[in-house]
């Protein structure tokens, strides 16, 4: 669409593209480009304008400058508008997206405006490059006059030249930032990672084992228990580049933990189904497991239960030590009170200050104080005259007819 005979503009014209150098686009996601078009009078007269014309072209050739017949424009005091296929214009036909800038107001339409020293910039945006390299030429179509008496029969035209280079490989260092919003929560609470990065990528973010592919986003949520290191991931020059960041949790929760060593709980709580110690101990101020289990180790706690407690060959100590069956094994429990429904010290030992029940009865120690009574009795036996001091004596029994029957009273 070429126009020799057409005289060249009153105003000049440069153009520049953002992002700059302009690139030739890889795929159907790269980002929108905008043409930023400065237009100035040069001259030494003022120069009238009512109308100015771009016509980009468009397809897939290397001349052509866009894929689609899309986008929009502004600009300061002017409408700038994208003229639809098929409008009545004076324009040769042709593939081209073209964009019409006219003065705001109707008056002004008809009239024009003084394009002085402060100039005009047009910017057109949201625009879908070619994928091929080359050169494009935009073409100007110009109405404008010095004399507002005298306006051209047919627009003035010009042609600007604007090259699409071959889009480069994308250096790792582009992708940047991966971070977290919070880098310490608690348990169950929700984070959001985000980064920096070009749009024409597809991420993935790796955690706890599983890959969430997130396409060209630059954000992710996520809810942790425990401490998790984040995985970014993404494909560049046909290598993998990954960036990691890590969040700690300050409450973690854990399906299962083992320990090659001391575990100290100070002033807190250590729950667990089964607890195991090994060869290592357990110090907590509550220790609470359906199994515990000293293993050759050592537990121990200011409150000890458990619905087995066994000190293997370990120690147990706790100030209460509470269980449906506690064994001491060839170990030792201590504490200030012991509790269970079978309570057995094996060849170990079991110590405590307080008291110890089986099955919520006493046990006796030595220096124990017990009450005896007689249910039944004939002839001589138990000598009534003690029984109020707690001693009993037993008197020769002569009657071959006698039965004895001997109660703890207490």
């Amino acid at each position: 669409m070429s126009e020799p005979d057409a005289p060249l503009p009153l105003l000049d014209y440069a153009i520049i593209s953002e992002p700059f150098p302009l690139y030739a686009t890889t795929g159907t996601d790269d980002p929108a480009t905008a043409l930023h078009i400065v237009v100035s009078n040069g001259g030494g007269e003022t120069v009238y304008c009512r109308e100015i014309v771009f016509s980009l072209p468009q397809g897939k050739l290397a001349q052509s400058l866009v894929e689609a017949d899309a986008g929009d424009g502004q600009a300061d005091d002017w409408d700038v508008v994208r003229l639809q296929p098929g409008t009545q214009t004076v324009l040769p036909s042709g593939e081209y997206a073209r964009f019409q800038a006219t003065p705001k107001g109707d008056d002004k339409k008809k009239t024009g405006v003084a394009v002085d020293a402060s100039g005009l910039v047009i910017t057109l945006k949201n625009l879908k490059i070619s994928s091929r390299p080359g050169t494009a030429r935009i073409e100007i179509r110009e109405v404008a006059t010095t004399n507002t008496d005298q306006w051209p029969d047919n627009p003035r035209f010009t042609k600007l030249a604007l090259t699409k280079f071959p889009a480069p490989k994308i250096p790792a260092m582009a992708v940047s930032d991966f971070t977290a919003d919070k880098l310490e929560v608690t348990a169950g609470t929700s984070l959001r990672l985000t980064w920096n990065g070009p749009s024409t990528l597809d991420y993935t973010v790796s955690h706890g084992g599983s890959a969430h592919p997130v396409g060209k986003q630059h954000a992710y949520d996520a809810t942790i228990d425990r401490d998790t290191t984040f995985q970014l991931s993404y494909v560049t020059g046909g290598t993998t580049r990954y960036l990691t960041t890590t969040v700690t949790v300050t409450n973690p929760k854990l399906t299962g933990l083992e320990v090659d060593g001391n575990v100290t709980v100070i002033g807190g709580a250590i729950t667990g189904s089964s607890l195991s110690v090994g060869s290592g101990t357990i110090t907590g101020g509550s220790i609470t497991g359906t199994s515990v289990n000293a293993g050759s180790g050592a537990i121990t706690g200011g409150s000890i239960t458990g619905s087995s407690l066994s000190a293997g060959s370990g120690t147990i100590t706790g100030g209460s030590i509470t269980g449906t069956s506690v064994n001491a094994g060839s170990g030792a429990i201590t504490g200030g009170s012991i509790t269970g429904t079978s309570v057995n010290a094996g060849s170990g030992g079991i110590t405590t200050s307080g008291s110890v029940t089986d099955g919520g009865q006493p046990f006796l120690r030595r220096g124990s104080q017990v009450r005896i009574r007689n249910s039944y009795h004939s002839e001589e036996g138990l000598n009534e005259d003690n029984k109020a001091s707690g001693g009993v004596s037993l008197k020769r029994v002569d009657s071959g007819n006698s039965r004895w029957y001997w109660y703890l009273d207490q």
